[in-house]
């Protein structure tokens, strides 16, 4: 979203400062209820969604144990063919895979122990903070620069808010 700029001020005293702090604080408390409420009507139609779903995902979850059993009692038809082809759709028997891993520290230090590093997967990411660290010269190097603002904030008051209400 682009920054807004505005012309001119409209508070001529701190006390409109100190009354737009306060009404800031009210609108944020307003918007706190309404979100909550809006959780709370989507958490009552999460549940009556899970309710509602869970005979049709049992009958699912029974079809397909059913589809399965057959399959596999019948797997003699399995052998030139890997997918059986029906009306609505197909059946069939795939080869699968998995690598199972006890403990991942131990297996990750016996990969490099190893020096299987190419077996490890590393996310590479830049660190902002480090970044902080360098000189101008080695940040334009990198295609990189700081940019120092004296950035605008305000904090509310809370506790304060109930008394003038």
């Amino acid at each position: 979203m682009a920054r807004k700029r505005i012309e001119g001020t409209q508070f001529t005293t701190w006390d409109d400062v100190d009354q737009a702090l306060r009404e800031i604080g009210e609108i944020d408390r307003d918007l706190a209820l309404i979100e909550g409420d809006a959780n709370h009507a989507i958490d009552e139609l999460k549940a009556k969604a899970k309710t509602d779903s869970k005979p049709l995902l049992d009958r699912k979850a029974a079809l397909e144990l059913a589809m399965k059993e057959f399959c596999e009692a019948n797997r003699g038809e399995f052998a030139k063919v890997k997918t059986k082809a029906l009306t609505f759709g197909s059946v069939g028997f795939r080869l699968s895979t998995k690598v199972l891993i006890k403990r991942v520290g131990d297996t990750l230090q016996a990969l490099k122990d190893l020096n299987l590093t190419g077996c490890i997967r590393i996310k590479e990411e830049i660190d902002k903070e480090a970044l902080k660290n360098l000189d101008g010269n080695t940040l334009a190097e990198v295609g990189a620069s700081l940019r120092t603002e004296n950035a605008f904030g305000y904090e509310i008051d809370r506790a304060k808010l109930p008394e003038v209400a």
